[in-house]
């Protein structure tokens, strides 16, 4: 089982904790820096993984995302690996994903968010 954890910082964004391994520190930074829980009316990271006319590749403070036929790659954009690590998600579960963040942890702000990933499936846990 791999996992993720963040915490809620007094300013109310995430930063991390603990983690698995670099794929899954990766996705947390992800979700700590470039998605966090700021405002809607952006383009979304959602948008971009079901719309291909947005583009292949995007970044964002510290990640770079790749799409791949029906996958999404996520990479460390700073990187000092000679063979950067990278997360492959298909994009249903992406935008899973996603919207589970929205729901569980940007409406409700817990003050430690877990992300587990048991080889098929992502799941989003919370506490307190």
């Amino acid at each position: 089982m791999e996992f993720i954890k963040l915490t809620l910082s007094p300013y109310g964004s995430y930063s991390y904790k603990d983690a698995s391994n670099i794929a899954m520190n990766i996705l947390g930074n992800f979700f700590s820096s470039d998605v966090g829980c700021s405002d809607q009316s952006r383009p979304s990271y959602r948008d971009w993984a079901l719309d291909d006319s947005w583009g292949m590749c995007v970044s964002g403070n510290i990640t770079c995302l790749e799409k791949a036929g029906n996958y999404i790659f996520l990479t460390d954009q700073y990187s000092e690996e000679s063979q950067p690590t990278e997360l492959k998600i298909s994009r249903h579960k992406f935008v899973q994903l996603l919207d589970d963040w929205q729901k569980k942890v940007c409406k409700h702000k817990p003050r430690e968010v877990t992300i587990i990933y048991d080889g098929t499936q992502f799941t989003i846990e919370t506490r307190g």
